[in-house]
Formats: structure tokens, C-alpha cells, sequence
């Protein structure tokens, strides 16, 4: 049978949002950048990466962490300010540059960290970086777009994946410095050992957009996206006021967790799709998430404002309000043996704030008039249509770049 849950707008919205139609199957849909990574903060108007220069043709492992950590320019100070755009010419082993700690199987890890102004794409189909991390390390006005992400994960025999931070994609501070204005968009993130895309320590103005995240034929992939690294009180000073992230148009299928788990932040999920998950979207520790005509489909928790020891009785909560989103064939529950459990259990795919009167959290580095409402204009597209919409366009080579 197939059940449906509806959960419709709860007050007036009046954001700047137009309805749209789902896009006729020859015609793409708008893929400009939308949202908080369009914001104008930190000296920025927005998010334009390496802008218009010629690209550098990257094949290898070692010219790709050349060009994107500038090792061409001997002046250090130079490299920040030179924007530069990367083509991604062939799949790369980053696992040649074995700069990141290995584990038991897979001995050959690589990371590479990137420089601000910079766009990494590959054309046509999309080009694979295997065995390593991009890293976005207190840097800004960075683009990735149309890669692909595998080879990053082996058996951790506790079930944990904590022994191992190997992310596809960080996005993290460098000390007192943020990562800001990230556009992550139209990449494919395979099965990994930690997280597929994190964003933590204060990283700010980040969008998120056209992404596929998923596990594989060795099971679910555990723990898709962070949004805040940690519940503790002193880490309220870097990230409060930060983390404000958009996601939209994504497709998880076949994870456990985190679609995203967040904290502290300001998150706007629109138009995503959630196939299988345990726990899917979680807002906790005074984030704010605003989720739009979502679809969630097979999960056990759609989405929670109190988990596990970021929870009501701990005054951890989040604030979650959910505007048009459906949660299709839930899972059953399962028995609950403490009741931060069966809080949560009850409280599956329920806001716990009207729209009307949901307050976002003010922001740390830029002016945000209206706390009500997105300090930018977005268009949502129906939430019925956002399943074949997003299985269509989501993820690699659906670009014309």
C-alpha cells in the first residue's frame, strides 16, 4: 500500500517564491545559483569562483593539486588573489598523493586542499576523483560542479565510521578563518567512509544544489551530510550566527543518516528527494530548518527536531518547520526502549513551529532585514513533481559545460 503523509503550509507564506511546473523532459530546468551563497557577505556579492579565465586542464593527481593549491605561484600571497578556473579533463586517483592518513585496506589516501576563487568542473559526463578528499579550508568563493566521487570507503569492522575522517568533500575553517560562499552543484557522491559533503566549523553562505548522494550495491551509504560539528557550548562562538546553508534539488538514495543532520545553523531544504534513510533530516542544538516540498520515501525518521543526546529534555532541540513536503511509505516504527526515542518517534515529520511565526537565526557576517523570510528569491517547483524532476537532472552530466 502506498501511504502518504502531507504536511501543507501552516500560516502565510509570503516569501519572494513562485510555483512552478515540472520541466518538460527535453527541457532542462534553471540551474543558476540560488540561495545562500548569493548572499552578499564577507566582502563578496555572491559566489562567482574562478569567473571567466581560461581554464587549466588538469589529468593528473599532482597537476590537480597544483593548480588548485596554486604550488605554480611561488609568492604565497599571490595565490589567494589569483582566481582560476579547473577543468577536470580525466578521472584521477588522488590516492597517488597519499597526503592523508590510509587505513587498513585502503593504504593511499589523498586530499587536496583548495585555494579561494576557484571553479573545479569537468564536462560532458562528468570526470571521477577517486580515493581523496577536496578540501575547503578557510577559504571562499569556491564553485564545484559535474564531479564525480568514489573510492572512498573500506569495512570499519565496529560499525562506527569514526576511526577515519575521510570526506569526499569538507568544507572548514583554517583557524579563526571560514570557508564562505561554496557552491557545490551536479556532483555525484558514492559510498565514503565518513561524510560525503560536510560543512562545519563556521563555514557560512553555502548552496548546495543538483546533487546525488548515495550508498551502493554493499549497502547504505551511513552519513550522507553535517551541518555543525558539535552540540558543545564552545562551539557556539564560531558557528553561531554561521551555517546558513541551502539544499535543494538533491537526491539521497540508500543512506542511514544525515540528509542533513545540522546544528546550530540556518537551513532551507527545498525540492529534495529522500529515498531511504533511518534518520533523513535532523535539526538539533538551535538550528533552524525550513523544509519545502520535499519528498521523503522509505525512512524510518523523515525528520526530527530532537535526537539522540541533542535532544528537548537536554535543551538541544532545533526548530523545524515543514511546508508541502510528502513522507511516502514510512517505515514502521520500531520499539522504543528510552524516551528521547519515543519523543522522537512521536514527533516524526512535525514541525514544531507554524510557519508564520518561524525566526531565523540572526546572522553573524551579514544583514538579513526580515528573519521570517530568506534573505533570498527562490522558485519552488511542486512537490509531486519533484521525484521524477530530481531523478532526471540530479547529479553528473546533465550540464552543458
Amino acid at each position: 500500500m502506498n501511504l502518504k503523509i502531507i504536511l501543507g503550509v501552516a500560516g502565510l507564506l509570503v516569501s519572494p517564491v513562485a510555483f512552478a511546473q515540472a520541466a518538460p523532459a527535453s527541457s532542462p530546468p534553471d540551474f543558476s545559483l540560488r540561495g545562500f551563497a548569493t548572499v552578499a557577505a564577507g566582502g563578496l556579492s555572491g559566489t562567482t569562483g574562478g569567473g571567466t579565465n581560461a581554464p587549466v586542464i588538469v589529468r593528473t593527481a599532482m597537476e590537480f593539486q597544483s593548480a588548485a593549491e596554486r604550488l605554480d605561484i611561488r609568492d604565497k600571497k599571490l595565490r589567494d588573489a589569483t582566481p582560476r578556473v579547473i577543468q577536470v579533463a580525466a578521472d584521477i586517483d588522488l590516492g597517488e598523493l597519499a597526503n592523508q592518513k590510509g587505513g587498513a585496506v585502503l593504504k593511499n589516501v589523498g586530499v587536496v586542499t583548495v585555494r579561494p576563487n576557484t571553479t573545479i568542473y569537468s564536462a560532458g559526463s562528468g570526470a571521477t576523483l577517486r580515493r581523496g578528499t577536496i578540501e575547503i579550508h578557510g577559504a571562499w568563493n569556491v564553485i564545484l560542479r559535474n564531479l564525480r566521487f568514489r573510492d572512498l570507503w573500506e569495512l570499519d569492522p565496529t560499525g562506527k565510521y569514526d576511526q577515519l575522517g575521510w570526506d569526499y568533500v569538507r568544507i572548514t575553517s583554517a583557524g579563526k578563518a571560514s570557508s564562505h560562499h561554496i557552491w557545490v552543484d551536479h556532483c555525484d557522491f558514492g559510498k565514503a567512509y565518513d561524510g560525503q559533503c560536510d560543512i562545519v566549523h563556521g563555514s557560512d553562505c553555502v548552496t548546495v544544489s543538483w546533487c546525488r548522494f548515495a550508498g551502493d550495491e554493499r549497502g547504505p551509504h551511513k552519513k550522507s551530510m553535517l551541518i555543525g560539528h558539535s552540540s558543545s557550548a564552545s562551539n557556539f562562538q564560531r558557528d553561531g550566527g554561521r551555517l546558513n546553508v541551502s539544499l535543494h534539488h538533491n537526491w539521497f538514495q540508500n543512506i542511514d543518516d544525515r540528509a542533513p543532520r545540522a546544528r546550530l545553523g540556518n537551513i532551507h531544504c527545498w525540492n529534495n528527494l529522500i529515498e531511504g534513510a533511518q534518520y533523513a533530516t535532523v535539526s538539533v542544538t538551535k538550528c533552524v530548518n525550513l523544509v519545502e516540498n520535499c519528498c521523503y520515501r522509505d525512512t524510518l525518521i523523515a525528520t526530527s527536531f530532537s535526537h539522540a543526546k541533542d535532544s528537548v529534555a537536554r535543551d538541544h532541540a532545533g526548530i523545524l518547520c515543514i511546508v508541502g513536503s510528502n513522507n511516502e511509505n514510512p517505515r514502521p516504527p520500531r520499539a522504543a526502549t528510552q524516551a528521547d526515542e519515543r519523543f522522537e518517534q512521536e514527533n516524526n515529520f512535525k514541525s514544531n513551529v507554524a510557519r508564520g511565526g518561524l525566526r531565523f537565526n540572526p546572522p553573524a557576517d551579514f544583514s538579513w532585514a526580515d528573519l521570517n523570510h530568506l534573505p533570498y528569491p527562490y522558485t519552488l517547483d511542486p512537490v509531486d513533481a519533484v521525484d521524477a524532476l530530481v531523478k532526471q537532472w540530479a547529479g553528473t552530466g546533465k550540464l552543458a559545460l
